[in-house]
């Protein structure tokens, strides 16, 4: 499944997946949810779902399958259950969060969904939601300060040290004795909580399972950096045999494409394969699973995460919990390899095309 390498690959994917491929994501209950929000902008949808309060979802970005998928399922979800929700896309800025934050603020929202952008940066808009006493819980990511009724994520230490038990399983069965492991790791945004908690779970990992991480670059969850860091990475060492992504959303077209333009892209099985094990179960990384090119990926609990956040503030609202519980909803994620990327199960086997 060898694939054009592209200058702009990033922006190009990113605008195919909003534009048209991505034109709905499957609910868990089989229904697909619309798109409804880009570049940004936001889109009301109180006429239609007719609710008496006002949630507003407050995504960083909806650059990926991923987090695509997660925000739009939070949108449905909430009109599901009764609310006028408005959808807000930050596209990774923060003071466009921030700014997001302080209208709603001021327009009178009751309760509030929110993906920060940056656990530092956002922590003063955290602040000020508590303030105006408006119930918020938070999805994907958290904060450094501030209170929330529940966090609503995966289990980000779980997916990195997952991550390396499966690079250490996969090159097993490549012939690759852990020792001789030389792996690259393509971290995320280590300025978001996901990035770091990641990273920090997959270099755990590599300590207690003893194979030697060559370098760790920084993404950003940028395509284009994920794409130029593989490229540096093995032209800078070309004993590198396995690569762990932080989050395939974002990353694995790029890494296909890096080694595809050096000539060094092998399906499982074949001699000079480069293992590769990647975090979030997107459609695209389940294709790759099965087409011998990407050997295992962690995946995150996508829709129930998102359920999850508005669950959490129909119970605040309700009196059920307190706004500043700041409840861990941390879920562990699914292993997805050649063995299981048919089950229908898996949120990226929901998602319509």
């Amino acid at each position: 499944m060898k694939k054009k390498v592209m200058k702009a690959m990033g922006i190009l994917v990113m605008a195919a997946m909003l534009g048209t491929s991505l034109a709905a994501c499957s609910s868990s209950d089989g229904e697909s949810q619309e798109k409804t929000a880009e570049n940004g902008e936001e889109q009301s949808a109180g006429e239609e779902s007719g609710g008496s309060k006002k949630l507003a979802v407050m995504m960083h970005s909806v650059a990926d399958d991923f987090i695509y998928c997660c925000g739009k399922r939070a949108e449905e979800y909430g009109k599901e259950q009764g609310y006028d929700v408005t959808f807000y896309d930050a596209d990774n800025e923060a003071d466009t969060q921030a700014s997001q934050v302080d209208d709603v603020i001021a327009s009178g929202f009751d309760a509030i969904v929110l993906a920060p952008v940056d656990a530092d940066a956002m922590s003063d808009s955290v602040m000020k939601i508590n303030d105006a006493g408006i119930p918020v819980t938070l999805l994907d990511r958290t904060v450094t300060e501030g209170a929330y009724v529940a966090l609503n994520q995966a289990n980000n230490v779980e997916c990195g040290y997952e991550g390396a038990k499966q690079i250490v399983e996969q090159a097993e069965k490549q012939g690759i004795a852990v020792e001789d492991l030389k792996v690259l790791e393509l971290q995320g945004m280590l300025s978001s909580t996901s990035g770091r908690e990641r990273s920090e779970g997959f270099q755990q990992g590599a300590e207690e399972l003893g194979f030697t991480i060559v370098s760790s670059l920084p993404t950003d969850w940028e395509s284009e950096k994920a794409y130029n860091a593989t490229l540096d990475a093995l032209q800078a060492d070309p004993d590198i045999n396995a690569i762990f992504c932080a989050s395939d959303g974002v990353m694995a077209d790029s890494v296909i494409n890096a080694l595809d333009q050096l000539q060094l892209l092998k399906n499982t099985g074949e001699e000079g394969h480069i293992v590769i094990v990647t975090v979030d179960g997107t459609p695209g990384v389940i294709q790759y699973i099965k087409d011998g090119q990407i050997d295992a990926a962690c995946s995150q609990p996508a829709y129930a995460m998102a359920e999850g956040a508005v669950d959490y503030l129909t119970k605040a609202l309700d009196g059920e919990e307190e706004a500043d519980a700041c409840i861990d909803n941390s879920l562990n994620p699914t292993t997805i390899t050649a063995d299981n990327a048919d089950d229908d199960t898996l949120w990226g086997n929901n998602v319509e095309s």
